[in-house]
């Protein structure tokens, strides 16, 4: 047992993103979040390009998704099965899609992992296939990647979380499909015939390749019969209503939905086939809370925003993808006020629904510290955002004074470039 007293920071066990959190080389601990902005313990205010790690769509404690959840309480917050709130949701969700039906759940580690069990189920083999960071489960993280780093950066290719992990033996290997190339997916397919059940891929990852090879990815994977699974977990509610599989037809077996569905209350839906779903009984592809209603209710407030006009946006996610595409511009003009655009800029993903920092200097993919003084920098101009993985902007952040921002990220890039001049100096 370890002795001492912890610090009102040690308390809580902290996840290594948010251990990043920093300014003035403390921990962060937040106090309030204001739409487009969260302020510390200290209060001192943040533009906040974090979002929960992407959930918060809308805006933090947005005064009219408030309004319609609070009208929704009293009708209670768990009842003995599903309602007619959880009802309502999926019809409004999946009208596009007739034919399917929806499992709920807290997160999209669960939703994953509900998928593994339906391929299974339906094919009899236990073995995977991923590209992606697809969730936190044994299964899904053992013996991956860093996948959110650049394709070409030296930091992404060592295999990570060797410890204590079940379900990943020969009898049900994992696979990982790294550089995207249909030539090494059948290769993968081939070396582990007869004991691969499942293909699952992170939309994020399509930012690093096209539909039609994804297109080709699950045809490939269906016809050696792999059930297939596209992880929606960052994208879908987010850089459209349903997500890149649906606008661009890929036509994966299951689709995963997650974070962005309910404005930072904890859902996921596993949505395929209303057949393939039937199993979900006999998988046992349910607990407690996953049919507990607030966070029902919070989604049915998310739409209820985000289907209305924006501004000249035909809906909420139109115009979200406009400000991700504007925030990811300031950050480049930014860098080149700095006079460091040969360094770094940064890129709006999958249409702006995110965006991320971009090294263009080979020497920076490799160098973990460097990059992460810069996220410090930001956070001393009242800047968070995260590094290594992408960022997410919400509705309010249209409100942004755009000079401001620029300004901001400006003098970060100077004062985490100065260090660098000064020893080459």
């Amino acid at each position: 047992m370890g002795g001492g007293s912890l610090s009102e920071y040690e308390r809580i066990a902290h996840s290594k993103i948010t251990r990043k959190f920093r300014s003035a080389g403390q921990q962060l601990l937040f106090s309030r979040g204001r739409r487009g902005e969260v302020s510390d313990a200290n209060g001192v205010p943040y533009i906040d390009f974090v979002m929960g790690y992407g959930p918060v769509i809308i805006g933090h404690a947005d005064a009219q998704f408030n309004e319609i959840l609070c009208g929704y309480l009293g009708n209670g917050v768990m009842l003995p099965g599903y309602t007619t709130f959880h009802q309502e949701y999926l019809d409004r969700l999946l009208g596009e899609r007739p034919g399917d039906r929806g499992a709920f759940f807290k997160t999209a580690s669960e939703a994953v992992t509900a998928a593994f069990r339906l391929a299974a189920m339906r094919t009899g083999r236990l073995g995977v296939i991923r590209s992606g960071y697809v969730g936190w489960h044994d299964a899904q993280i053992a013996d991956s990647l860093k996948w959110h780093e650049p394709l070409h950066s030296p930091l992404r290719d060592k295999l990570r979380y060797t410890d204590g992990m079940r379900g990943v033996g020969d009898s049900e290997p994992v696979a990982n499909w790294v550089d995207l190339r249909l030539e090494s997916l059948a290769e993968l397919l081939e070396r582990h015939r007869g004991r691969l059940g499942c293909f699952v891929f992170d939309a994020y990852l399509a930012s690093f390749t096209t539909a039609d090879v994804l297109r080709q990815a699950v045809a490939m994977c269906r016809e050696a019969g792999l059930l297939t699974v596209f992880d929606e977990t960052k994208t879908g509610g987010r850089i459209s209503a349903l997500g890149y599989d649906h606008d661009n037809t890929l036509g994966s077996d299951l689709i995963v939905i997650g974070k962005a569905l309910a404005n930072g209350a904890p859902l996921s839906i596993l949505a395929g086939d209303a057949d393939l779903l039937a199993l979900a009984e006999k998988a046992r592809l349910s607990g407690t809370f996953s049919k507990e209603m607030i966070a029902v209710y919070a989604a049915l407030a998310t739409r209820d925003i985000l289907e209305k006009p924006v501004g000249d946006s035909p809906d909420g996610w139109t115009e979200i993808g406009r400000i991700g595409t504007r925030v990811a511009a300031a950050f480049t003009a930014g860098a080149a006020d700095a006079g460091v655009e040969a360094l770094v800029g940064a890129r709006p993903v999958l249409g702006g629904g995110m965006f991320e920092l971009v090294y263009h200097d080979v020497g920076l993919l490799g160098d973990k510290e460097r990059r992460e003084s810069l996220l410090a920098e930001l956070a001393g101009v009242g800047i968070l955002l995260l590094e290594g993985h992408p960022s997410f902007v919400c509705l309010a952040h249209r409100d942004i004074d755009w000079g401001d921002l620029r300004d901001r990220v400006r003098q970060a890039f100077e004062a985490w470039s100065a260090p660098a001049e000064a020893g080459r100096g």
